[in-house]
Formats: structure tokens, sequence, C-alpha cells
């Protein structure tokens, strides 16, 4: 390998392959380094590939037959907006209300919700085809792809970067273009962002489903290969600020929930009688009777987790230091506003307008701050974009608005009332330790027997009251244990002491029980094992920097996803 690249591209995502095929087009001299095995393996997204951007920053712009070429799902034509009630009883009848948000709508005109997004180019696409395509469409155009190589540390001489320590080697270049991610640690270490907190970000799990394609396009309604993308909000969320999302695949549909991470973590610590995992709340949703309709017969092929960042408190003001940019998740150029739930387009555009500042600065011989600068020009519509999801999230993502919308419609609005056999809440009475098992065992995992990419202070982690993060984990990497057993909720916990109390006394139960477990929750140790760890980085953002330190997976070990 080369002493020296023109450019090291740290992650093959959208942003990062983006980024490596307009410099390899260029002339330049790039590398790839790719934490994988193969590009995709790592990645997960809803998702929806909006194909346009800006005037010359889309997909179609970078790859104008991608059409064609790439491993697309479904053209994505409709975008749907409901309000979904819980089941009701009168009168011995069961029925749930719903309610479209349509351009017509009050919230559509006041500017809170515009199902007005398509491009005319927008895709379904699984991030494991998508990006080991898009991957290899940057080699066919000259750039070097290494994978199984991890990106641990920059190095820097001064105060330049002037390449990367991965786990096998020192590799050096003119520039770094970081595009590791939501997950980055190379971030911190150009200081120009501390560590994500949950009031940073959004937490989404996903699952997928796979369905015959005729059956798909029955019940959805869909011809000539086209796909929906549907999102919906209201009581089943169970009070935590997000929503739900379905889009169709060729022949899966996925399907997922996106919180407020700061919203989840205060609704699993003080409210665990509910909700023991945050795919309690996908499973309720999905047992709501519009949508097992969707699900009927389909089988489960794949569950995921993923953080995401709020664009409106994280994209950085200054993205790049001395030989050093960011882009894509790792920028924090991410958009929600409504039901749009928007990244790799922008990531895509972020990878482009880097290679574009590269290209300048190579012009000029100069890899400093001052020829960088030219970075945060080029982004300045997506700043404006950021702006306006900031605007929208103190109207609409709060507590208040997710709550209050719903039953505003639902009492003084037009609606529509659908009778139903379901009769009551739905989140399963299953222990989490068994649920998630069930879950995990679905997926692809290559455990590394060296290596643990998420370090704990096991001491500090003991002596946390609250360990917010061992419920708030989407798969069993923590679990709390006490005489009483092993728990990776707080609400097994509950459980077992509400069982406990109500054997002793019938006053005042619920709340003795609840006390008893915040005295358990205490006292209890942390186990940890990181073996079928879905690389989410929740316990890196929730729990102290003290007790936990999350890293990535080395050598292509970990979780390969098999759709994304």
């Amino acid at each position: 390998m080369t002493d020296k690249f023109d450019v090291i591209v740290v992650g093959a995502g959208p942003a990062g392959c983006s980024s490596a095929i307009h410099l390899s087009r260029l002339g330049y001299d790039v590398l790839i380094l790719e934490k994988g095995k193969v590009a995709g393996q790592k990645n997960v997204s809803g998702g929806v590939l909006f194909g346009k951007y800006l005037d010359k920053y889309g997909l179609i712009n970078l790859i104008p037959n991608f059409e064609e070429e790439a491993p697309l799902e479904r053209k994505i034509t409709d975008h749907e907006v409901h309000m979904l009630s819980n089941v009701k009883t009168e009168n011995n009848i069961n029925s749930y209300k719903i309610k479209s948000i349509t351009n017509n709508s009050l919230l559509s005109k006041l500017g809170f919700i515009n199902t007005k997004i398509s491009t005319g180019v927008d895709y379904t696409v699984l991030r494991s085809k998508f990006d080991r395509w898009f991957s290899m469409k940057a080699i066919e155009e000259g750039a070097l792809l290494n994978t199984e190589n991890t990106v641990e540390n920059l190095i820097f001489s001064g105060n330049n970067v002037v390449g990367v320590q991965t786990t096998n080697e020192q590799l050096y270049a003119d520039l770094v273009i970081d595009s590791s991610g939501v997950t980055s640690n190379l971030i911190e270490q150009t200081g120009l962002r501390a560590k994500l907190e949950p009031l940073d970000t959004y937490h989404g799990v996903k699952h997928v489903y796979e369905l015959d394609k005729e059956t798909i396009d029955k019940r959805f309604k869909l011809k000539n290969n086209c796909g929906k993308s549907l999102v919906y909000f209201g009581e089943f969320m169970h009070g935590v600020n997000g929503g739900a999302f379905i889009y169709t695949n060729n022949t899966t549909i996925s399907i997922g929930i996106v919180f407020s991470l700061d919203s989840l973590m205060n609704k699993m610590t003080n409210n665990f009688d509910l909700i023991g995992k945050p795919v309690d709340i996908l499973e309720n949703f999905e047992k709501q009777p519009r949508i097992n309709e969707y699900l009927k017969d389909a089988t489960l092929v794949e569950y995921s987790a993923h953080n995401i960042p709020k664009g409106h408190k994280v994209m950085l003001n200054q993205p790049y230091i001395n030989g050093y940019m960011a882009t894509g998740d790792c920028l924090g150029a991410f958009v929600k506003i409504g039901p749009l739930i928007d990244g790799m387009r922008r990531a895509i555009a972020t990878g482009i307008m880097a290679g574009e500042t590269f290209d300048y600065a190579r012009k000029n011989n100069d890899y400093s701050i001052n020829s960088l600068s030219r970075y945060k020009e080029l982004l300045q519509p997506i700043y404006s974009d950021i702006n306006k999801s900031r605007f929208d999230s103190r109207l609409f993502e709060n507590e208040l608005a997710y709550t209050l919308t719903p039953k505003i419609l639902f009492n003084f609005g037009s609606y529509d009332k659908i009778k139903c056999k379901i009769t009551k809440d739905n989140i399963s009475n299953q222990n989490s330790i068994t649920k998630i098992q069930n879950k995990t065992g679905i997926l692809d995992y290559e455990e590394d027997p060296d290596y643990s990419h998420i370090k704990i202070n096991q001491k500090n982690c003991d002596n946390t009251e609250d360990k917010s993060w061992v419920p708030l984990c989407p798969v069993n990497c923590y679990t709390l244990v006490n005489n009483k057993g092993i728990f990776a909720s707080f609400k097994d916990l509950y459980q077992y002491n509400l069982k406990l109390i109500a054997a002793k006394q019938t006053i005042n139960v619920e709340n003795d029980a609840k006390q008893l477990t915040l005295e358990d929750i205490k006292k209890s140790k942390v186990s940890f094992d990181h073996v079928a760890c879905v690389s989410c980085g929740t316990c890196g953002v929730i729990g102290p920097k003290s007790s936990i330190i999350f890293n990535h997976e080395r050598s292509g070990h970990g979780i390969k996803f098999r759709y994304g």
C-alpha cells in the first residue's frame, strides 16, 4: 500500500462513497477504509433514498443512471401520514380511530406536516445491498477500498491531521474525510464536538419482514413496482416523543419506530411498569389492528437498532480542522421535519461537497482551515434545512405536541372509525431476556474472542444509581444481577417485585413495588456481554464516560446485517 494518499475516507456509506467517487473522477488517489467485511454490513436505515438534492448534489447528479444500475427496492410515489388511536370499547364494540393527514389538512396548511416531499426519483433501499453497490462504483472510478480495517485514531502533527491509525497500521494523507457515522469517535479527538448526549440523539428500532411481492402489492394497493412511505403518530407511543414508519420493499417490509432518546430514557426509567425495552413500543405498534393486517403471515428476518443525530442539536458549526473534514451523520447532516426522515441524500451531498473542497484546497496547496472553510460555504443550504428543522422541533417535537395533537384531531376533527377485534394494550409481558434472544438469534454475528469494542469500568457501572443504559440497550449487552435473578429491563424486575409484594399485602402494591425496584436497581451489579451487540452506540451516549466507552469492532467482527 502506498505511503501516502491524497485523501483517506473513513467509512464506505453514502457520504464516504460519494466523496470517493467524486475525487477519483478528478484523478486523486483515494483510500476508503471500512470496518466491515464488505460495505453495508454494519449499516441500517429506514429507509427512503431521495434521489435529488439541490441543483447538483443528488445521487442522480453523481450517477445519472442509478435508477438502472443500483439495487433499488421500490419507487416511492406516495408519502402518507396517519394519526392512530388505541382500541376503545363502547357498547361491547371494539374500534379504533385513524386520521389521515393530507396537504389540505390544517397541520399541513400551518406548515407542521408536509406530505409533498417527493423528488420524482425516490426509492426504498436496503443498505446491505445498496452500500455494497455504491462502494463498487467508487472502485470502478479508481478508489481503493480496504475492508476489515477499523480506524481507531487520528494522527496529528502539531495542529494538523496527517493520517489515521487503524487496527493494523498507520496511513497518511493530505486530508482525512470522516464518514464513519453517528458513532464516530474521531470527532471527539478533533475537539469539534463532545460526546453526544441523549438530548442530541434519536434512537431507531426496526424489523424487516419477508412477504411475497403480490401480497405486498395487494395489501398496500401498489402497482408497477411502486411503493409507499407511511408514517404514524399516536397513542401507541405511550407518551414517548416519536413516531412509526413503514416502507415497502420488493419482497420485504421495513417497519420501525424513531424515538427522541431523551424522551425514551425518561419514560423507561420512570414508567418502567409498562415499557421494558425500546422494541416493546414497536411490537405494540405492530399489533395495532391496522398494522397487524399488513403483517399477517409475514416472517421476521431482521432486527436492528441505530442512533441518529438530531441535526438541529449537533450539526457542526465548524465541520473541519487542519487536514480533516466531517460528513454525513458524523457531521450531523440529518433532518427530521414532520414525516420527513431524511439523512441519506444529505450524506451524499456532504460527501460531494467535501470532495469539491479538497479539489479547491489542492489547487491552493493548502489543507488548513483557511482552504477548508470553502466546505462551510458549500454547506449553507444544508444549514438552512437544519435551521428549519430546529424551528419545527420547537413546535412539534415535544411531549405536549405528540400527546395533544392526536387528542385534538380525534375530538374535534374528522376521522375514520374502524371496528376491530383487539381490545387491549398489546405490549407483551414476555421477559426481555427471552424476547431479545429470539430476535438476535436470527442475526448473523461473528464474535471476536480477543477484543471487546465496548470498554466498561465495572466498579463505576455497579455504583451508578440509575443504570439507565441497561434497559435502553436494544439487545442484552447489559443485565442487572442481584439476589432475585438476572434482569435485562427494569420492567422485569418490577414485575418480580410486584408479585412478591402482592403476596404479602393488598394496599399500595404498585407503589411499593416501584420503590423496591428503584432500591434494587441501585444495589444491583451490572453484567456485560458484547456478543450480539448491534453497534448502535446507545450505551456510549447514555452511560457515564467514566463507566462506558464505545468504540468500533475490529477486523470485520460483530454484527452483519443482511438487509440493513
